[in-house]
């Protein structure tokens, strides 16, 4: 017999802010401790207290203020983990700020829209989460839906005005694209052609992925009057770089088609909510159309109210709340319409 031991894995080191060193003058401290150090750390065991003494000590044989801190960093979802390694008790502010290579967006523009970076301390991990959340979003709806932010880089800087660090932020933006077609797979209850109309992007238009982002909320809600409340879409663009066209390939999930179940009235007598709820046409077991609560509030609630004064009972101006709750086991609707007077 005999035991396989299983490879622990290995997650990337991330020098977040140790402007005074060049990433390769930090390997090469932590290589003196583990030699085969290769820019990854295992995502267990105690290498990551190996790597922050080196650090330490790196930091005190320059006498340079500041405690080494470890952070295992990665996404929501879990994806993409880190080892983070930063000086904590230094300061290290924003001074100055650059963008190199840009050109599509003039580089006054991305610093004027980086005060999040300007008023803060210096960080690789904001600087570059800041500039993906804030900055490319103005790449996309230029069409340049490839343009991508690289490492910061930053250095020391003292100035009358500020000592800190300097900051350059280079990137690559890429070309612009037009909008050939979309293709959809996994679509049912809507064809091809449904889908296209909602999404409203006609060929030869700039790909602004912004306007593409958006306008998948009006797909949503074409799917949305077919009893589809839960769809899910996952976008694979397919760039065609000779002709600065992209073509995206949209999986669909359709999830299941939900029908109307209970209609709930509250806030009125009797008699008005019965009056009210012959009105409503959507029929129980029949399938859910969410466009359909905001038709009959705009519509059907006014001639309610004009002919119940024409009955005598003023109602006066009625504010109507509503609310939806989906039954996955059931896969219907319940619709409570809740009337405040």
């Amino acid at each position: 017999t005999f035991v396989t031991e299983e490879a622990k894995s290995r997650v990337p080191v991330v020098f977040d802010n140790f402007v005074w060193f060049t990433d390769d003058e930090l390997k090469a401290a932590i290589r003196e401790r583990i030699p085969a150090f290769d820019g990854t750390a295992p995502d267990a065991g105690g290498a990551t207290d190996t790597i922050a003494k080196a650090l330490g000590d790196l930091l005190r044989g320059k006498n340079i203020p500041g405690q080494v801190e470890y952070t295992p960093s990665a996404e929501l979802s879990g994806r993409n983990p880190e080892h983070l390694f930063a000086v904590k008790g230094g300061s290290l502010n924003v001074c100055a700020l650059s963008y190199p290579g840009a050109r599509a967006v003039p580089e006054q523009t991305l610093v004027q829209k980086s005060v999040g970076i300007l008023s803060n301390e210096f960080s690789r991990k904001f600087v570059s989460a800041y500039a993906e959340g804030n900055l490319i979003p103005l790449y996309h709806e230029r069409g340049y839906l490839r343009a991508g932010f690289l490492m910061p880089q930053a250095k020391l800087q003292t100035t009358p005005d500020c000592t800190g660090v300097a900051v350059a932020v280079p990137l690559d933006e890429g070309m612009a694209y037009v909008w050939e077609r979309a293709e959809w797979a996994g679509n049912e209850s809507l064809s091809a052609q449904e889908l296209d109309a909602a999404l409203g992007m006609k060929r030869d238009e700039l790909a602004n992925g912004l306007k593409i982002a958006g306008n998948l909320d009006a797909v949503r809600k074409a799917y949305g009057r077919k009893g589809h409340l839960t769809p899910a879409f996952t976008a694979a663009p397919d760039f065609e770089d000779a002709k600065r066209r992209v073509t995206y390939r949209f999986k669909v999930g359709e999830g299941p088609q939900y029908r109307m179940g209970d209609l709930t009235i509250n806030g009125l007598s009797e008699r008005d909510a019965n009056d009210l709820r012959v009105r409503w046409s959507l029929q129980s077991r029949e399938v859910y159309d969410a466009s359909y609560v905001d038709e009959f509030v705009r519509k059907s609630v006014p001639e309610f109210v004009k002919d119940a004064l024409r009955d005598g009972r003023k109602l006066g101006a009625l504010k109507i709340e509503n609310s939806v709750r989906l039954n996955p086991e059931k896969q219907t609707v319940d619709v409570t319409l809740t009337v405040k007077q």
